[in-house]
């Protein structure tokens, strides 16, 4: 939404009265007489003016094509989705001040009028990670706060369902701008699950594929991780440190086997209960950077490491264990119980 600006009215004042004249001030005719040998003097003030811009505005939306090659699968075209942002500011309010006094002899009769804008605004657009959406002039993470991990942002937990329903009330039935290789995607909203119970708000969202993984991504100014420092990150290098976000986050730059240290720990993560459980609720499941949580177990994770066949998905699950490297290779239009995700920025 663009902002407007009203410019102030600049009220100017007669700088000169003679005698013997008629004159209308405030809507009242006055009559001056003249005064003596002595000389009339009587002046009116010219009123000061000022304007200023206080009103912000700001906005997000745009696309970037991700990762990934058309793929026929299950009698849909795969594709990824795309990202961006935009913002804008600006301001309007008008303030003024107006005075006009008159003497005569020993005595004067004046008049005077004033008026006052509000007071200016501010924006903190544009913006970046780890609060890359501009929302009402305001810079804030849409889903899960961001962690720095090295030299990067990603999600402290995977996405919610609570955070993924905001997600849906924002688009409505709107599935444009995702990438051309996304265009058989015309719905963003999760397969059902027969049977379940209902769930808790903040367990991770599942059974998304993953074009609509990576149009929440997009929403939220961030993308689906992928490459450090930009770019196609190729299947070989998802598990190496110094080029996979996703990896890198999980293992440390020196490459451990879990977030939390070399050895598999039972009960650190949820990888053997059976069912989702609430995001960053395991204390011991946390790292390699703190405050980045589940990274293994809880519900397995969609990536921006594709080829033609599909798209990786990573980090086990809640009936899964598997250390930070073990990924698997889905079609894109897969939408399964145990699969969520998780975005990264730059």
């Amino acid at each position: 939404m663009g902002a407007q600006h009203i410019p102030s009215m600049l009220l100017r004042w007669p700088n000169m009265f003679q005698p013997s004249s008629i004159h209308l001030v405030l809507g009242v005719a006055v009559t001056l007489g003249t005064l003596g040998a002595c000389g009339d003097q009587f002046s009116a003030s010219r009123p000061d003016a000022a304007d200023s811009a206080g009103m912000n505005a700001g906005g997000d939306a745009g696309a970037s094509t991700n990762g990934g090659s058309a793929n026929q699968s299950s009698g849909r075209e795969n594709t990824a989705g795309g990202s961006g942002s935009a913002s804008g500011d600006g301001g309007s309010s008008a303030g003024g001040s107006a005075g006009a006094s008159g003497s005569a002899g020993a005595s004067g009769a004046g008049a005077t009028a004033s008026g006052a804008g509000g007071a200016p605004g501010h924006s903190e657009c544009p913006c970046a990670a780890p609060t890359p959406s501009c929302v009402a002039g305001k810079c804030v993470s849409r889903g899960p706060s961001m962690v720095k991990a090295g030299s990067f942002y990603i999600d402290s937990t995977e996405v919610t369902l609570a955070q993924y329903a905001q997600f849906q009330r924002a688009k409505g039935d709107d599935t444009s701008k995702q990438a051309p290789e996304c265009s058989w995607n015309t719905s963003f909203d999760p397969a059902p699950t027969h049977g379940a119970s209902a769930p808790d708000p903040k367990d991770p969202v599942t059974n998304v594929d993953y074009c609509d993984a990576a149009a929440f991504c997009a929403w939220a100014d961030k993308q689906l991780c992928g490459k450090i420092g930009g770019g196609k990150l190729e299947l070989p290098d998802l598990a190496n440190a110094t080029r996979s976000q996703w990896f890198a986050a999980c293992a440390g730059p020196k490459a451990q086997a879990y977030p939390y240290g070399t050895e598999y720990q039972a009960g650190a993560c949820n990888d053997q209960s059976g069912a989702l459980s609430e995001v960053g609720t395991l204390s011991l499941c946390q790292g390699f950077y703190p405050g980045l949580f589940d990274m293994v177990g809880n519900a397995q994770e969609w990536t921006d490491v594709c080829t033609d066949a599909g798209c990786e998905r990573i980090g086990g699950s809640y009936a899964l264990s598997t250390p930070c490297s073990t990924s698997g290779l889905a079609t894109r239009d897969l939408q399964d119980p145990a699969l969520g995700f998780r975005c990264c920025g730059p």
